[in-house]
């Protein structure tokens, strides 16, 4: 017969294979639903700018439609490290989102993902304000598009590097963008939203900007008040010589950005 401490390390043994199936599971489910996310808001898209039954079906197709779409797409496969690396364990993955000091970030996500396939409809066939399409401001809509996509890209390779290894073993980061600002995701992905208003030249998306602007700034308060919470001065330290979007002048000293030693901090922006 077996022992009671042979019992109980068959009993645990069993519940760490149980929660690591759970884990695979929900790791599964969550990174389909996100990948399925993807794959329809692009083909509602394409639905909404279609010209049905016009001789020219793709005429909304344009430079400017089209290229935000497939920076979109370029910017999506380009981060997938970073998407891989979150996406390994549940904790992981929480910590990556920020689900446990902002549990509405993901429905505002949802949300605004959705109510944004309104804009290609507008730019297709609503066009409600149409003194908004001017190819001047729609190009530089598309240019500040592709260089907020490059800054993501860029953050999220260092931001990667937080969630690959001990989550307990996190250090600042000082390199990258994040040696500039405290928040570079979130800035680019503001930027972003703006670009994709002028780009698309519609009302609909000048307010869903706005909504967006509010988010981020929402987010950004969460996030360092459970930052300060955590980790007290080291935080106070580095938001020191950083500024929130923006670099400051002020904070840097010959031209170079003032560079403190590594120091265990998690990132999330």
């Amino acid at each position: 017969m077996l022992g009671d401490s042979e019992i109980s390390r068959e009993q645990a043994l069993v519940s760490l294979v149980g929660n690591r199936s759970s884990n695979q599971k929900f790791l599964a489910k969550a990174f389909a639903s996100a990948l399925l996310f993807i794959v329809l808001y692009a083909a509602a898209a394409l639905c909404c700018l279609r010209q049905w039954g016009s001789p020219h079906p793709w005429s909304r197709l344009d430079i400017f439609s089209g290229g935000f779409l497939a920076i979109s797409l370029i910017w999506v496969y380009a981060t997938m490290q970073f998407y891989r690396v979150i996406f390994r364990s549940r904790e992981v993955l929480q910590e990556a989102v920020g689900t446990t000091y902002d549990s509405l970030m993901l429905f505002w996500i949802g949300v605004f993902g959705v109510a944004e396939i309104s804009v290609y409809m507008d730019y297709g066939h609503w066009h409600f304000v149409r003194v908004l399409e001017q190819p001047v401001l729609q190009a530089i809509g598309l240019g500040i598009y592709l260089l907020s996509a490059l800054w993501l890209i860029w953050t999220d390779r260092f931001l990667s590097r937080q969630f690959e290894g001990d989550l307990g073993n996190r250090k600042v980061l000082v390199d990258g963008p994040y040696a500039y600002v405290r928040h570079p995701r979130y800035a680019a992905l503001i930027a972003a939203r703006l670009a994709f208003a002028l780009s698309l030249a519609s009302i609909l998306a000048w307010g869903f900007a706005i909504g967006w602007l509010w988010v981020n700034l929402e987010r950004v308060r969460l996030e360092e008040a459970h930052l300060r919470e955590v980790f007290g001065p080291e935080y106070d330290e580095y938001a020191a010589r950083t500024g929130r979007f923006f670099p400051i002048p002020s904070r840097r000293s010959n031209g170079r950005p003032n560079r403190q030693p590594n120091r265990r901090l998690p990132m999330t922006s």
